[in-house]
């Protein structure tokens, strides 16, 4: 597996794993071309990806990960977040529903801390969200 910048011809292949992903943020697929976005690949097929960033010069931000369900469980999401890390400066931020515990226990076996909460973020009010974060070892 292979983790690249995205290009937009892998957007329907987003959205169709964004689309099998309900605790991903949903997206018009034309959306990710306004943000850094990162896909693993093998064999010439996307089974993950993640949207991202560099908000500030040393503040970045995950804004969507999703990775197919099929294909969950096989170290996807560890090499986009591996890559993330790598690619941008300073710490990294995120939000997690938290009713999402995979997600919250891979972040955390990543190395990211938890380090508030969001009432009502999600679900139109009904659900908190984690707020995590990372420091990145880009430059």
């Amino acid at each position: 597996m292979t983790v690249r910048n995205a290009v937009e011809s892998d957007y329907p292949a987003i959205a169709r794993i964004q689309y099998r992903c309900p605790e991903a943020a949903q997206w018009p697929a034309g959306d990710y071309s306004n943000f850094r976005v990162l896909v693993a690949v093998a064999n010439g097929t996307l089974f993950g990806f993640c949207a991202w960033r560099q908000s500030m010069d040393d503040e970045a931000e995950l804004l969507n990960l999703g990775v197919d369900p099929d294909h969950r469980k096989r170290g996807v999401a560890s090499a986009l977040l591996t890559a993330l890390e790598a690619a941008a400066k300073g710490t990294i931020y995120l939000e997690v529903a938290e009713t999402n515990a995979p997600a919250i226990t891979a972040y955390h076996k990543m190395g990211w801390e938890s380090i508030g909460v969001r009432r009502g973020y999600y679900s139109n009010g009904t659900v908190a969200a984690v707020v995590m974060r990372h420091t990145s070892r880009g430059t």
